[in-house]
């Protein structure tokens, strides 16, 4: 642009230096072509820029990780005119499927005509993505002038973690009358038998009274189970990443640290236990908790826990367990579920573990794979933690799903 403004400049200075000289009619038109094209020029290309359309489209907005997203960009000309030069700044998703980035393209439009920038990319990484176009520069065909339009045609999609299932978590396959295999119990619901009733008494959880049997009486009536829904599991997502020079290193493991609490909590549901998933939201800069009973509170986690970025706030799990207002760590099963290992996490999970009432779970995400790490490991289980450590060289070929049927059975 700068250089078609000199030669205009040039251009400029050279039709009046010719009427100044020669006094000839052509010198005349001449100067009236070089003061009135640049200016038509300029009104052609914003009447271009009204027939120049841009479209965003997203085959659905919600997808499974290592699923396949298919994306258009589309740019078309509905005018009769050309457009000589347009230049866009758009967002697509990069092929290693695993971020979205802004990329500048520049082309030219025939009438009636149109270019389609399409993905189909596999997406390796959970959380939230944009595609869309971000602005649009118009320029005249001469390059003197340029229209700049802030579009923000954006379309969010949705990339959400790898459910995993863990073995023997499910109840047995029966095959029904009409031949389709069903299972014996549905996710989620009360799988306990009732032993017996009793008179209230102070503590009791309010959801175990028996309301029916109290309406006829005048003291309440709970009812006690033969094998009561646990409710003293704790799972801890700890969402705080090492600054590792390689940003897919931290990355990668908060996606196995999400996999793995979900996991774990998924087979509570199974089992027909209650847990507690706590993480640290840093969009929401504070502690998250949920207290899973039924899938449909776990998959309200679930949401919640796809979308949350790993943390650089230096909120641990050592905070969590810290925090006695928020997380009660008497007499539980505590699942801690981190990226790497330091010695203040070290040093909570070893007093916790002195404690008779409480079960220690580590499941410590190092995929740089580092010493200090195992020497970390090796000590909280000579403190009866159990404690194992998964890194990408060790586990590369079970892979995430396969470590955490290995540990948890």
């Amino acid at each position: 642009m700068k250089r078609a403004r000199f030669y205009y400049f040039v251009t400029f200075l050279l039709s009046v230096f010719f009427i100044m000289t020669l006094y000839h009619r052509i010198t005349i038109v001449f100067f009236a072509a070089v003061l009135v094209l640049p200016l038509f020029s300029y009104l052609l290309m914003l009447l271009n820029y009204a027939f120049v359309k841009f479209e965003v489209s997203v085959d659905k907005k919600i997808y499974d990780k290592r699923e396949q997203a298919s994306t258009v960009i589309r740019i078309s000309n509905e005018g009769i005119l050309p457009t000589p030069f347009l230049k866009v700044k758009i967002i697509q998703i990069e092929e290693n499927g695993k971020s979205a980035d802004e990329n500048v393209f520049a082309l030219s439009l025939p009438p009636m005509k149109s270019v389609d920038f399409k993905s189909n990319i596999t997406m390796k990484r959970r959380g939230i993505y944009e595609v869309g176009i971000k602005e649009v520069e118009l320029y005249d065909i001469f390059g003197l002038f340029k229209f700049k339009r802030s579009l923000n045609i954006i379309e969010e999609i949705l990339v959400l973690p790898k459910r995993i299932l863990l073995y023997n978590t499910v109840g047995k396959i029966i095959t029904s009358e009409d031949g389709e295999e069903k299972n014996k119990r549905k996710i989620g619901e009360d799988r306990t038998i009732i032993s017996h009733i009793r008179d209230y008494t102070e503590g009791d959880n309010i959801n175990s009274v028996h309301w029916k049997l109290s309406s006829k009486k005048d003291d309440l009536i709970v009812k006690v189970y033969d094998c009561p829904n646990d409710n003293n599991i704790l799972i801890i997502a700890d969402m705080q990443a090492h600054e590792f020079e390689d940003a897919d290193l931290w990355e990668d493991s908060g996606d196995a640290v999400v996999e793995s609490a979900l996991a774990i909590a998924l087979k509570c549901i199974y089992e027909g236990k209650s847990c507690v998933l706590y993480w640290y939201d840093t969009m929401q800069g504070s502690i998250v908790w949920y207290e899973i009973t039924t899938l449909s509170e776990f998959n309200t986690a679930f949401n919640h826990l796809a979308v949350s970025q790993v943390s650089f706030d230096g909120i641990t799990a050592e905070t969590i367990l810290k925090n006695q207002e928020i997380c009660d760590t008497h007499s539980k099963i505590i699942y801690v579920v981190n990226q790497g290992m330091d010695i203040n996490t070290a040093d909570i999970l070893s007093s916790l573990a002195s404690f008779d009432d409480c079960e220690i779970n580590c499941i410590c995400v190092d995929l740089k794979n580092q010493k200090e790490v195992s020497e970390f490991i090796n000590e909280l289980c000579l403190t009866n933690i159990n404690a194992v450590k998964f890194s990408s060289e060790e586990n590369n070929r079970i892979g995430v799903e396969g470590f955490l049927n290995e540990f948890i059975s």
